[in-house]
């Protein structure tokens, strides 16, 4: 699961990909913890049948919510193996790089995308000798969802016009448990898929069908697995341009088709 523990980021860069603003909100410790709850609801039968308990953690700029060591350490003493997104802008930071890169969590990753391109006023990561830091330098694929406009984008990296909604969706639907849908996205992932990013958790503790916070709401931390499955089930939402690529049978998948008739004269 994905969880957006902040869409707070003190660049406050208007090209951003996300609504992460100066103005943005961090996620309450109680929200993280309902988070969890949820997230154990939602992925513990693919658990059960041994996928492994991966939980991503961003933002906005994840290191800058104050409780960020505490989610960490929360959320790994819950059993999950934790993936943090980052611009890396903390890691010339003595004291949060040693609350981060702790050495008593070996299985730790941290993933580093400052691209800038797209980042230009993140300084730029400083290097460090630490195999669980992996830097992404250059971005390969975007999904435009936020404020980035498309005529501003570069010549590369290619545009996914949405966000991964359509995998949850038309195996919610085809499975008619949101549960199940997991699984077989988790199941992807595992062996170097997609499948990891959707649905999501917002910072304000809503549950969204794709993998950034602008997408289709479905539910709340506090949602039960019915609940977000009816959610996914009857959704209609075309915000993204998702719907307008499809072939006919793509659409009937996620219950978008519509049969036109010709009108009695």
């Amino acid at each position: 699961m994905l969880i957006k523990i902040t869409n707070y980021c003190s660049m406050g860069c208007s090209h951003c990909m996300e609504d992460s603003t100066v103005a943005g909100q961090h996620m309450t410790r109680e929200t993280f913890l309902a988070a969890l709850g949820l997230t154990e609801r939602l992925e513990g039968r693919a658990w059960s049948r041994g996928i492994p308990r991966l939980l991503l953690l961003s933002g906005g700029e994840a290191t800058e919510h104050p409780d960020a060591p505490w989610f960490l350490e929360t959320a790994r003493a819950a059993g999950h193996q934790v993936i943090l997104i980052t611009n890396g802008m903390w890691l010339d930071d003595p004291e949060l790089r040693a609350k981060i890169l702790r050495p008593d969590w070996p299985d730790l990753m941290v993933q580093v995308t400052n691209d800038p391109r797209f980042y230009p006023k993140a300084p730029k990561a400083v290097p460090i000798d630490d195999p669980r830091v992996v830097f992404v330098p250059q971005l390969t694929l975007l999904v435009t969802l936020g404020r980035l406009k498309r005529s501003r984008l570069p010549a590369s990296p290619p545009v996914r016009r949405a966000p991964t909604s359509f995998n949850v969706r038309s195996l919610t639907r085809s499975l008619r448990d949101v549960r199940e849908a997991l699984f077989m996205l988790r199941a992807r992932a595992a062996i170097g898929m997609s499948g990891h990013c959707a649905p999501s958790i917002s910072s304000d503790g809503t549950i969204v069908a794709g993998e950034t916070s602008n997408c289709f709401v479905v539910g709340n931390v506090h949602s039960t697995a019915d609940d977000v499955t009816r959610a996914i089930i009857g959704m209609s939402c075309n915000k993204c341009g998702l719907v307008d690529g499809l072939t006919q049978e793509q659409k009937l998948a996620i219950g978008e088709a519509r049969i036109l008739t010709p009108r009695n004269p």
